[in-house]
Parts: structure tokens; sequence; C-alpha cells
């Protein structure tokens, strides 16, 4: 059986099983009230059930747990198992009974310190030592990378799509490298967030929730942090693939924080909700998205595979985004024109 055979068979039966399994978990959050109800920030109507994200972690331990006795790196994937536990119990704990915000950061802190004692942190970028800035800045840049995945998951099929398009790249990464193990983590990753996603596409009948948003951040920013002190990945790659929830989320932030405002609060000012806020439908949106993410992954890869194109790869992902800021911008004034 081919490589190709093996990996379609498996994202098939993994993306199968977590339908079946968001399926049924519908019901349950509904009995037990972990539900959204729509206020005046919200983009979705009716009441929706949220905490579809278990059945993502529940698959990414399992595969976490069976690499950490089949490949010989038990320690590596047994740390990186406890971590998703770490930042799942939390966020689990936060759908269910709302925790305050300085609690969560400080956990959250805590999680990161951890994770950078465990898998290490990147030491420089393109070239440049960063000296003992590095775990500092290694702390905050997966501190924001968990929180920033929550801030973008505000509509239907938007961090499940990106999920998998990022999983799928980190895949390729991982494999190219020699690691099969953990690109075989990430391939079971996109086939779970697959088969939520067909429950989380416009209208959801599910939302991830904080347990499946945060704790893919979280697992995100530590596999970068992994990629780069395991394989000597550059870090601006794994920045580069992400560039659409990136941008999106700190241009966002830096925007409300000049104005003044609380910006741990929720809002809808981010550019996803700039459109869907001007009757944009959302499933255009997440496509859109998704196709932008494609541009990004594709610019990342480059970089990836021909190191001395790292430059040309950053130069042209962040012209590609510019342009899609820009883009947003022009449809909201002409939609507000319109409707004028």
């Amino acid at each position: 059986m081919t490589l190709a055979l093996q990996i379609g068979l498996l994202f098939i039966l993994v993306a199968a099983l977590s339908w079946f399994a968001v399926g049924h978990l519908i019901d349950r959050l509904i009995s037990k009230n972990i539900v959204d109800v729509p206020n005046d920030r919200s983009l979705h109507q009716g009441v929706i059930p949220r905490g579809g994200g278990l059945i993502i972690v529940a698959s990414l331990l399992i595969a976490l747990t069976v690499m950490s006795v089949i490949s010989n790196r038990p320690q590596l994937f047994s740390a990186l198992a406890l971590i998703v536990v770490a930042w799942a119990s939390l966020s689990w704990c936060d759908d269910k009974t709302d925790l305050s915000a300085k609690f969560r950061l400080i956990v959250q802190f805590c999680i990161c310190v951890v994770s950078i004692f465990a898998f290490g942190w990147v030491d420089q970028v393109l070239g440049l030592g960063l000296g003992w800035f590095g775990p500092i800045l290694s702390v905050i840049g997966l501190l924001w990378m968990a929180n920033l995945y929550n801030f973008m998951d505000g509509l239907d099929g938007l961090a499940a799509s990106q999920t998998i398009v990022a999983s799928i790249s980190m895949a390729f990464w991982f494999l190219v490298h020699g690691d099969w193990p953990l690109s075989t983590v990430c391939v079971v990753l996109a086939a779970s967030s697959y088969g939520f996603l067909l429950w989380n596409w416009n209208p959801a009948k599910i939302f991830m929730g904080d347990v499946g948003s945060i704790t893919l951040g979280g697992f995100f920013g530590t596999l970068f942090i992994i990629g780069v002190t395991r394989h000597g990945l550059s870090i601006i790659s794994f920045l580069g693939l992400f560039g659409v929830f990136i941008a999106d989320a700190t241009i966002t932030i830096l925007m409300r924080a000049r104005r003044g405002e609380k910006i741990w609060l929720p809002h809808r000012q981010h550019f996803y909700q700039r459109l869907a806020n001007q009757g944009y439908a959302h499933s255009k949106i997440a496509i859109a998205s998704v196709v932008l993410m494609l541009i990004c992954s594709v610019l990342a890869t480059l970089g990836v595979m021909y190191h001395d194109m790292i430059w040309l790869s950053l130069i042209a992902i962040s012209l590609t985004i510019a342009v899609s800021v820009v883009l947003v911008i022009c449809l909201e004034k002409r939609a507000k024109t319109y409707t004028n």
C-alpha cells in the first residue's frame, strides 16, 4: 500500500469518526446547557451548542498517545499530550463556567512557560540571534497564538477550515524533514477538523468553543517551536502560513488599543466580522479565507523547501495580506454605499 493511499484512508476514517462523534455530542451539550446565546456582538442567530472542539482534542490526544508508544520519541509526544490536556482543561472549564479573564491569562501564561522549558524556544529570526529575548518572545508569541485563534473563531467554518489547511501544510513540512510521527498527528488533526467542519459550516449546528480554538492555537504555537528547534525550520514560514489569522487579529487589536478600547472584551471589528456585518455570506467569507490561506501556504512552503527563498516568501505573503486588507476595506465601503 502506497504512502498516499495510507494517508488517504487514515484521513477518511478519522473524518468519519469525528463527524459521527460530533453529531452525537450536539444533543449532550444542549442538555447540559453549554450553548452560545446570541448577543449584540454575535454573528449567529439562535442558541448553538459550543464545545465541539472536544472531539478534535480527543482525536489529537489519541494520535499523540499512539505516537508516544510506537515512535522513538515517547517523551516528546507524551509532553505534547500533557500540554494539550492543560490547554483543553482550562478552556473547557471556561466554556462551562466563564472564568475570569485574569485567571485565564495567568494559567495560560504558566502553560506557555512550561511549554518553553519542555520544547525550547525560538532563538533567531532570519539569522538574527535573539539572545535572552528568545524565551521571552517565545512565551509571548505562544500566548498570543492561543488567544488569537480564539479571537478568530467567530464565523461559521472559519477556524476549522483554517485548521485543515494548516495541518495538511505542516504534515507535508514534517514529512519532508523525515518526521513521519508528527506528520501523522497533523493528518489526524486535519481529518478530525474536517469531520467537525461538516457540522460547523454555515449555518452551524455546533461551535468549536474555547476548548477547541484555544487548544488548537496553543498546539500550533508549540509545533512552531518544535519545528524550529528540532528541524531547523524558520519561524517566518510558520507565521506566514497563519498570516490570515495573525494579521487580522493583530491589526484589529492594535486598532482597538489605539482607540482606548478594552481589547479583552468581545467585539465585532475583525475584518471577517466587518464583512459579515455588511451582509456578506458567512460561507463566502470562509471560502475566501481558505483561498487566501492556501496562497500563504504555498508561499510559506517555498520558504521551507528552499531556504534561500525565505525573504521572497516573506515579502510575497506580506503583500498578499496587505492587498487582502485593502480589498476588505473597499468591499466594506462598497456595501455601506449601497445600503445608504
